[in-house]
Formats: structure tokens, C-alpha cells, sequence
């Protein structure tokens, strides 16, 4: 640790020989603490995968199932000799679409194979009602991360000049002419083109309460006149649906005049491009690392995965939460977590404390907001419970004829069906959204429910080798982070049910939002070092990051052996990261959280303990005005 920085720069202080011997992985866009842990978990599953491939003796039939399907994902010996094959069956049906009527006929098809089209349906929770599941409509994404990226002329050149290299790379590959490479490169743009207008940006869409737009049955019918969607959506789920929950209503309204007859043909060069580049790390090693070209060079990672990484991520990926579930009951046990839990449980009581002594919330809000906080849902470690479509699945092999992308859309068939006989029905609000192998956490605002996957249960976040102080400053931020997520400006909306529900006084709302907008100041502007951070952006996980914060540094100093230098030293320390500069950039424009030095070094001046504990004065770097900071939670 370089002491004199501590006034200056917390988080170079405390990282400082990390930061200098840290090495990015040469498949990665970045390495962090986050990732150091992915990376310890990956090579254990890695070689248990190896492990079970020699002797299946004890396995449950679902991790056999992933077994058999690694077999054939790390054969490349097998998908050289099939080169681009397999994906016929997809090309073929994309081809076979002559207009308009064509792809409204094949679309319940392509849609539980999830083969990519231009707008999809899907069942989730109604935000009104979250003890219901609903139909959202909304249009696929564009090929550049951001609509922000359109708009500045030499920045759209350089990335479509970019897309257009490696895209065309890769068509030649599935043995396309340079024609017709040039064709449908040209058309798949244009298409692309006409969905910018109608897209929302990054900053949009992170205010996710406003994707929720209810349109009447009969009124998508006005308005959609070229393309029969509301039967198609009837028939994916099997019945009458009144309405379908619009997540964009410019796409909606602008339907006609980019679904049509005269675009169809820019559809259908979208769709073999789109596909082409979806399906390619399922083929012959080339297509799989040409398939990947473009999005490496976004994020400035230097060369694909290895084979044995990949043959075993595709694997995985379809049987991630049954890997996590072996995963968590064998690394982590029943004993840690219901010691975990009880930390949570803590944290949650700290949390009460807080908003029962807040003092600019009214006696009614902060009961509503103790209502919610009581009934909220904690999952720790591993899932009570699996998907069932698990059970469903069947593997092939080669031998019988089948190849990766046969797996694929059977598979994705076997989860689509599943999804769509969810509509109308009660969610099962035990099912997780990550594996249990997984260094993440997350809070759900439509079941009220926060998970903290056993995966992120280690040092430097967790371990029992550490000091209480400094699991505070890592685990317990993280877990009151989570928490602060049922009160920041997207959970604050929501009830202790999980329902879209204005708990608020007007005044009290009125001074949230106030609050809100001063984490927005806070943050908004900021260099980085590789840019300038959006306040706007990042606000619900900054207001995350502070109430997450303070909540567990409440909690620290109730422990007799509390040490403040210790805490805040491995908040600083969780927060490590060493990124290639194109990955910053990119999560500049994209990521809803706070770049990594912001969160560690702006969150703690926020802090009068912080301020106090160093001594810091007016003239350090780390200094931050009393009537500058931010308090929320």
C-alpha cells in the first residue's frame, strides 16, 4: 500500500502492486476481483468437467446430460469435418421466407428455436401485478452497443467500417461470394439504420419502469396492420391475450413503416447476418473465432478463447444452473450458508435502524418502506430448486446424426415452450436468475428478493480468514447494496409484493428525487482517465453503492473489534480493476454501474467517517465538501 496516496487516491493507494503485476487475461476485456474469483471457479468446473467425462459414477442424470453435450462441444475434430453444415437447417428456413406473410407464418417457428428476428415476444411478471405473468413485445437490438454511437459521424464510420470487416470475414467463411457478401452486408445495415431511430439508449433504458407500457389488444391491431402480431402472440402461448406490455412504444408506433413488404428484402439480409454471426460458435473452429471478431475488438480483447474453454463454456451455458447447484452444495454447504444468511439478516436489521431514524422521511413512508424491507425474499449460496425444463432435455451425438446446432434449437425450443405456458400464471418465485457458480448477486424488484449466488462467498469479499471489519467492507456492502437496490430510483417504485406501486407521500417522492438527482451531480462529469462517467447512467447503482455502503460500515462499528482502515480498505480493495482501454469506453456508454475508481474513491469522500478517519483536508484530491455529499440511505 502506498500510504502518501491515501489522501490523494484511495483506490491506486490500496492497489497499488495489484495494479502494477496484474495481468489481463489475453480473452478478456479485463481483470478484477470479480474476475479473479471467475477465473479460480472456471478452472475448477473445468476440471471437474474433465473429471466426469472419465467416470460419470454418481452423477445425476442432468449433469450427465452436460457431460454428454461437452463430448460433443470439445469434438472440433468433428465440427471441422461438419464446417458450415449444421447451420443450414437455419439458413435454409431464413431463405425459404419469400415475403412478408412467409415470415409471419414461420415466426412462432423461429421464435421457440430463438432464431433471431427483428422483434420478439416473451412472458414475464406484470410490474402491476407481480404475482401474474404477462406478454412483452420489443424490437432486437442494434449491431452498435449503443445508439450514442450512431450519432457522432466519425465514431459510426470507424465501428460500421469495423462490423463491416469482420462481418464479411466471417459470411465468406459460410460460403458466401463476395457479392453476395456485399449484398447482404449493405441490406442488413440498412435495416439496422431504420431501427436506430426507435431504439432506446443505454441512459433510456436503465429507468426500467418506463419499458412497462400496456397495450390493448384491439389497439396493436389498429396500429399494426403488416404483420398479424397479436395472433402470432396467441398462439405462442395458447390462448387469448388482452394485452401485450410494449417495452418501447417507438417501435410500436413506427411498425408499419419499417415492417413491410418493400423492407422485407433488408429483413431478410438482417436476419442471415444476424443468425451467421449467432450461431458461428457452434461451428468449425475458423467460423467460431471469426464469429467473435467484432465484439473482441469493441471491448479490446486480443484473441478468442482457447478450444477446451469454449467447447466447455457452450456446454455449460445450457446446463449453467445445474453445474451451479453441484457447484454450491459441494463448495459452499448447508453450515456457511445459513452463516451467510444470518449476515444478511444483519445487515437487514441495520438497514431498519437507518430508515426508522431517518430524518427526512415522514412516520407514513418510512412504514411502507420497513413493510417492504421486512418482507423481503433472501436466497443465499445455491437454489432450493431448478428449472424444470432441465428434465426435458435430451442430448444427441454425432453418431446419430446430430451436431451442435440441432442441439441448440432443441434445447431453446424446450425453454421457450416452457416460458410461454407461463402466461397467466403465478411466478415461482424460487427459481434463480444466475447459477450458483456465478461471482454475482442481484435484487429482483418483482419478487422483492435478493440473491447472493455462493460463487461471491470468498476472500476478498468473504472468508472467514479475515478480519469482521473487513467482511463488512466487502461482503456486507455487497449484500446492503442489494438491499439499497428495493430503494434506489428503480426499486423505490416498486411494493413489498413486488408490485408497480407508489408507497411515497408526494413530498417525500419529491424529496427522493431531489436526492436523486444530487447522486446524479455527484457522479455526473467525473474523469476516469478514459472518459467522462454519466451520472444519469449510473444513478440506481450509485445510490446502491452509497446506501450499501454506509448500511455496512453501521454494521462494522457495532463489532467490538471494529477498524475503520480495515474497512475501508477492502471496500477499496473489491473494487480493483485493470481493463484495456476500449472495455472502459465501452462501459462508459453502457454499464449502469460506476466505473471501478468512482466507486471506490468517490463513495468514500461521500463519507464524513472517511473524511475524519484520514484527516483529510481541503487541499487532498479525496476531499469532498460537507454540502457536496450525498445521503440517501
Amino acid at each position: 500500500m502506498k500510504k502518501e496516496l491515501i489522501k490523494q487516491n484511495y483506490y491506486q493507494s490500496v492497489n497499488n502492486s495489484w495494479l502494477e503485476q496484474a495481468v489481463i487475461p489475453s480473452d478478456q476485456p479485463t481483470i478484477s476481483a470479480f474476475i479473479e474469483l471467475h477465473l479460480g471457479i472456471e478452472k475448477t468446473l473445468m476440471d471437474l468437467a474433465k473429471k466426469w467425462e472419465l467416470d460419470p459414477t454418481g452423477l445425476n442424470e442432468n449433469l450427465k446430460k452436460f457431460i454428454k453435450l461437452y463430448q460433443m462441444t470439445k469434438d472440433f475434430d468433428k465440427r471441422n469435418e461438419l464446417g458450415v453444415k449444421p447451420f443450414n437447417v437455419v439458413l435454409n428456413k431464413i431463405k425459404g421466407l419469400k415475403n412478408l406473410k412467409d415470415f409471419e407464418q414461420a415466426f412462432k417457428d423461429l421464435t421457440l428455436e430463438s432464431i433471431e428476428t427483428p422483434f420478439s415476444v416473451g412472458v414475464s411478471q406484470d410490474f402491476m401485478n407481480s404475482n401474474i405473468q404477462v406478454l412483452y413485445f420489443g424490437a432486437s437490438s442494434l449491431y452498435l452497443p449503443d445508439t450514442s454511437y450512431y450519432k457522432d459521424e466519425t465514431t459510426k464510420a470507424q465501428l460500421i467500417g469495423l462490423f463491416s470487416q469482420t462481418t464479411s470475414a466471417l459470411l465468406k467463411l459460410y460460403g458466401f461470394s463476395d457479392e453476395e457478401t456485399s449484398k447482404l452486408l449493405t441490406e442488413a445495415l440498412a435495416f439496422d439504420a431504420l431501427l436506430v431511430p426507435v431504439t432506446k439508449s443505454s441512459v433510456e433504458a436503465a429507468d426500467y419502469v418506463k419499458t412497462y407500457n400496456p397495450v390493448k389488444n384491439e389497439d396493436v391491431r389498429k396500429q399494426v396492420k403488416n404483420f398479424n402480431l397479436m395472433d402470432q402472440a396467441e398462439g405462442l402461448v395458447k390462448q387469448e391475450v388482452d394485452q401485450l406490455i410494449v417495452m418501447n412504444l417507438d417501435f410500436l408506433n413506427a411498425f408499419d413503416t419499417i415492417i413491410n413488404e418493400t423492407n422485407f428484402k433488408l429483413i431478410k439480409s438482417w436476419m442471415i447476418v444476424t443468425n451467421a454471426i449467432g450461431f458461428a460458435s457452434d461451428l468449425s473452429d475458423e467460423i467460431r473465432i471469426a464469429g467473435g471478431a467484432f465484439s473482441r475488438a469493441l471491448a479490446g480483447i486480443q484473441e478468442a478463447q482457447s478450444q477446451e474453454k469454449s467447447a466447455f463454456y457452450q456446454a455449460y451455458n445450457k446446463f449453467s444452473q445445474v453445474v451451479g447447484l453441484y457447484y454450491g452444495e459441494t463448495y459452499f454447504g448447508p453450515v456457511a450458508k445459513e452463516d451467510v444468511k444470518k449476515m444478511v439478516h444483519e445487515m437487514i436489521g441495520v438497514y431498519e435502524e437507518r430508515i426508522s431514524h431517518n430524518d427526512w422521511l415522514n412516520e407514513a413512508t418510512k412504514q411502507r418502506a420497513l413493510k417492504k424491507l421486512n418482507n423481503l425474499s433472501v436466497h443465499v449460496g445455491y437454489p432450493d430448486e431448478l428449472p424444470p425444463h432441465y428434465d426435458r432435455f435430451k442430448v444427441g451425438s454425432y453418431d446419430k446424426g446430430s451436431n451442435l446446432i440441432l442441439e441448440r434449437l432443441s434445447m431453446n425450443r424446450i425453454v421457450n415452450e416452457e416460458n410461454f405456458m407461463k402466461f397467466n400464471k403465478a411466478p415461482n418465485k424460487n427459481l434463480w436468475e444466475m447459477p450458483a457458480s456465478m461471482v454475482n448477486a442481484y435484487y429482483n424488484p418483482l419478487n422483492n428478493q435478493i440473491v447472493f449466488p455462493a460463487a461471491i462467498l470468498q476472500r476478498p469479499y468473504y472468508s472467514l480468514e479475515q478480519t469482521p471489519s473487513e467482511n463488512y467492507g466487502g461482503i456486507g456492502a455487497v449484500m446492503a447494496h442489494e438491499i439499497s437496490h428495493a430503494f434506489d430510483n428503480n426499486g423505490a417504485k416498486f411494493d413489498e409484493n413486488g408490485s408497480l406501486f407508489n408507497w411515497w407521500t408526494e413530498k417525500d417522492l419529491e424529496a427522493f428525487n431531489t436526492k436523486a438527482q444530487d447522486m446524479i451531480k455527484l457522479f455526473d462529469g467525473v474523469e476516469t482517465g478514459y472518459g467522462q462517467c454519466n451520472g444519469q447512467l449510473t444513478v440506481s447503482e450509485n445510490i446502491a453503492d452509497s446506501g450499501g455502503l454506509r448500511c455496512a460500515l453501521e454494521a462494522s462499528k457495532k463489532d467490538n473489534s471494529h477498524n475503520y482502515d480495515e474497512f475501508f480498505k477492502n471496500w477499496a480493495r473489491v473494487w480493483r480493476q485493470k481493463s484495456s482501454k476500449e472495455y472502459n469506453q465501452l462501459l462508459l456508454t453502457v454499464d449502469v454501474h460506476g466505473p471501478s475508481i468512482l466507486r471506490a474513491n468517490l463513495q468514500l469522500s461521500n463519507l464524513p467517517e472517511f473524511q475524519k478517519f484520514y484527516q483529510i483536508e481541503e487541499t487532498d484530491a479525496m476531499f469532498l465538501p460537507k454540502e457536496k455529499m450525498v445521503s440517501i440511505w
